[in-house]
């Protein structure tokens, strides 16, 4: 009978401690899958549905979204000509990560310059500043 009595505390203490596992602070979703077709599977098609799938169920789950991917759906709709858009997306980023302000800034400061002077569309590197 002890050893079936040692057996039932174990498996219970498992489920207790299962239980005080930490939550994470931010949804994270499909976030990382998309940035791994991005830049090593070369599959920028899927990144939008992935950006946009993990906003909505990080929303939906009321958890906020992780820093960076705001301004990442951001760069993705610049690229994709829709500057109003990233605009946007970058202003929700500042306002949620304080710490981005600087970068927030001057990508929307960028945009608007080459909205100003009718520009053609600045390649991406020249937009993040990366002239060379």
């Amino acid at each position: 009978m002890a050893p079936l009595r040692v057996v039932g505390w174990c498996v219970m203490s498992v489920f207790v401690l299962a239980g005080c596992v930490p939550q994470g602070l931010y949804y994270w979703g499909a976030y990382e899958d998309g940035l791994y077709d991005r830049y090593v599977e070369n599959s920028g098609e899927q990144v939008e549905a992935y950006l946009r799938q993990s906003m909505t169920e990080a929303e939906a789950n009321r958890m906020p979204v992780p820093p960076g991917l705001y301004a990442d759906y951001g760069f993705v709709l610049y690229q994709r000509g829709d500057k109003a858009g990233a605009i946007d997306y970058f202003r929700r980023e500042r306002e949620l990560y304080p710490e981005s302000t600087a970068l927030m800034n001057k990508l929307i400061e960028r945009i608007e310059q080459q909205d100003k002077s009718g520009a053609a569309e600045l390649p991406a590197a020249k937009l993040a500043g990366e002239e060379r």
